[in-house]
């Protein structure tokens, strides 16, 4: 699992937010007093909640819509201060302003550049700094100053297991692949129940021994990925980062990158399978 997560990390990692299911990757995520995840030189880096098992999904998607919302409510007041006159601000800021309102909008072109040559992160370096300069001219340039974190555009992830996605958080789950927010869901997919031990999930294939299925399991895996198509608006992917690292990579940036939710389906070899994990 933590290979997925380290990934998205170096990716996307100065404006990640991680919404994460109860399971192993919380427990490895969040265990006090370690915490697996770091920030930049400029104090930038994931940020992550955990709420319950079975309304992760529900809970992303509160947080995609709170800063939605925020980020809103931010361009609303960029164009506000630009219409008007009595804003007295530098030449320099008010052109950022208008370069920054035009682009806000485009995602594509900014998620597939490497962040040093993105047109949107260096228009955003050289965006806070003026502000901040001159923020104190006028009360509406101190209200963009009060909120420069919403200029970062966040990238929200949805993060949990097979048996969070597969079972008990479903529904919620498909709520949000019936969506047309920009959200993306990763699932760690092991194959079962691994942080409670190795018990059967619908995510189990047909014949795999695992506890309460000891025989073998009796029904087909639930093809989340061929589901999650048949709403036809949701980017849909599976990787295996130990088998295809390149195509890890390049899933996870058209995820980012597409407009409306997408799914990533990570499998994710596990000690409860019964194999030393080197052979995975």
């Amino acid at each position: 699992e933590t290979p997925y997560v380290k990934m998205l990390t170096q990716l996307f990692g100065e404006r990640l937010v991680i919404a994460n299911a109860t399971g192993c990757s919380s427990i490895w995520g969040a265990s006090n007093p370690s915490f697996p995840y770091t920030t930049n030189a400029k104090g930038e880096g994931p940020a992550w909640a955990n709420s319950l098992f079975e309304d992760n999904a529900e809970f992303g998607m509160g947080m995609r819509r709170a800063y939605k919302q925020r980020r809103d409510n931010l361009m609303n007041a960029v164009d506000d201060a630009l219409e008007d006159s009595s804003v007295n601000m530098s030449d320099s800021l008010r052109k950022l302003l208008k370069q920054y309102s035009v682009l806000r909008h485009d995602n594509k072109r900014d998620m597939l550049l490497p962040k040093g040559k993105s047109v949107y992160y260096q228009l955003r370096e050289k965006l806070v700094p003026l502000l901040e300069e001159e923020a104190g001219k006028h009360e509406k340039l101190q209200r963009l100053n009060d909120d420069q974190t919403m200029f970062q555009r966040n990238s929200n992830w949805i993060i949990g297991g097979d048996g969070w996605a597969y079972d008990i958080g479903f529904g919620g789950l498909d709520h949000v692949l019936a969506s047309e927010e920009h959200i993306h869901v990763l699932v760690l997919d092991t194959e079962m129940y691994s942080n409670t031990g190795g018990q059967a999930s619908k995510s189990t294939p047909r014949g795999a021994m695992a506890k309460f299925a000891e025989g073998g399991k009796a029904t087909a895996k639930k093809d989340l990925g061929q589901y999650a198509m048949t709403y036809k608006n949701v980017y849909v992917a599976s990787i295996c980062i130990h088998v295809n690292h390149q195509q890890a990579v390049k899933a996870l940036l058209e995820a980012e990158a597409y407009p409306g939710p997408s799914l990533v389906i990570c499998y994710s070899p596990c000690i409860s399978q019964g194999y030393p994990l080197a052979e995975a």
